[in-house]
């Protein structure tokens, strides 16, 4: 499966998420739904290929856990996994 902003989108819908991803000019973010009151959003990498499909997931889930962390609503964030 050739991975795509679309096919990412329709995972994190498939997951429950309102959240989409987004390109900008040299980084992607994750926007609307109950991405808007987080401030951190963004993932540095400059293609959408440069993630599988389990690690645009798991970014998703760190970025939501570090806002969760920031405005008190959970635990420590998980640790980012190095890319191979």
């Amino acid at each position: 499966m050739r991975l795509t902003l679309k096919s990412i989108n329709d995972e994190l819908a498939r997951r429950g998420h309102t959240a989409r991803l987004a390109k900008a000019a040299v980084y992607f973010y994750f926007e609307g739904g109950e991405v808007d009151q987080w401030l951190y959003r963004t993932v540095q990498v400059p293609t959408v290929s440069a993630l599988s499909m389990e690690e645009w997931m798991r970014e998703f889930e760190r970025l939501q856990a570090v806002n969760a962390q920031i405005f008190g609503k959970g635990s420590k964030p998980p640790p980012r996994k190095p890319r191979k």
